[in-house]
């Protein structure tokens, strides 16, 4: 088998598709034609492939799906031996595809994969991964994560009336007005603006210790719509996780909102101790906080400290 495709049925856009893309691409496909109904049987069905050693794998679904894939890839693959992958934009939130992915989806896509694989243009990228040093959980893989302030958002950004509303390419923009937004109810506000326990360390030494309003990190190199709320140091590696962290109570949040949105870190920015951002190969977060990981919240365990890391390399087949 030299293609499969993983389809998730649940996500948004394939739900509006209705069965004529299953149908062909079923008949397109064969027993490559994949749509698992539980995490469960997705990891069975990658096992599968990964005995076939099949190279190439499509991903027919959002965010959330995507990273479940890679995950089990990640576990069922051998390192040296990693499948091409290609991403079709069809989910709720579409930041991944965006970057790496297929701009087409739907029978389109899946058609110039199969007649052009070869000709397709490819980036190499090592996701974020995500491991819990205590082992109390598998490591997982992911390309945006969120933390103490922007999990919180999550529940108010991805609420049914905010998605029916909100353009879906600005998933991170909207998340983080969600949070910022929250600061206008002033019931809120000092729950808000108290931030949660954390600690952010690197092999070189420690980051921040104290409180965090929000933070986010990320091994994407492009968001939409210009937003990009992170800058490096000369220092800094230029490949790597991107990390924003936002101190409690900071100065200026509004101006440095509006900055961060238009993906502009202005010298004032970049000096405040309030606001810390760079680019780095590894760093653990120790917070009871939450996080969420592509969109699905995940607990840090009874540990309350995970390490992120850029994990394996993989090519990614763009149109």
């Amino acid at each position: 088998m030299r293609l499969a495709l993983i389809h998730n049925p649940r996500s948004r856009r394939n739900r509006r598709d209705g069965k004529a893309f299953v149908r062909q691409a079923s008949a397109w496909l064969g027993d490559g034609f994949l749509q698992p109904q539980s995490h469960e049987e997705m990891e069975a069905m990658i096992r599968r492939l990964a005995a076939r050693k099949t190279p190439l794998i499509a991903i027919n679904g959002g965010d959330g799906t995507v990273s479940d894939v890679l995950t089990r890839i990640c576990h069922a693959y051998p390192a040296d031996a990693l499948p091409r992958i290609a991403i079709f934009p069809s989910g709720n939130t579409n930041l991944i595809a965006k970057d790496v992915g297929f701009q087409r989806r739907g029978l389109a896509a899946l058609k110039q994969l199969m007649e052009e694989t070869e000709r397709l243009g490819f980036i190499i990228r090592a996701p974020l991964q995500v491991s819990w040093p205590d082992e109390s959980q598998p490591s997982r893989l992911g390309m945006f994560h969120g933390s103490t302030g922007y999990a919180r958002a999550i529940a108010i950004a991805h609420s049914p009336h905010v998605l029916r509303y909100a353009p879906h390419d600005l998933a991170v923009g909207v998340t983080l007005l969600a949070t910022f937004g929250s600061l206008a109810r002033r019931r809120q506000r000092e729950t808000w603006l108290n931030g949660d326990p954390a600690r952010l360390e690197t092999a070189e030494g420690v980051i921040a210790d104290g409180r965090s309003f929000l933070f986010i990190a990320t091994a994407l190199h492009h968001l939409n719509r210009g937003i990009w709320p992170f800058w490096r140091k000369q220092s800094d590696a230029q490949d790597g996780l991107h990390f924003l962290n936002v101190k409690d109570h900071p100065t200026h949040l509004v101006r440095a909102t509006w900055s961060l949105l238009r993906g502009r870190a202005e010298n004032w920015l970049r000096q405040s101790p309030d606001y810390a951002s760079g680019c780095v190969q590894d760093m653990w977060l120790h917070s009871p906080s939450d996080f969420v990981l592509d969109g699905e919240v995940l607990s840090p365990g009874e540990g309350g400290v995970i390490k992120l890391s850029r994990g394996p390399r993989f090519t990614f087949l763009h149109d």
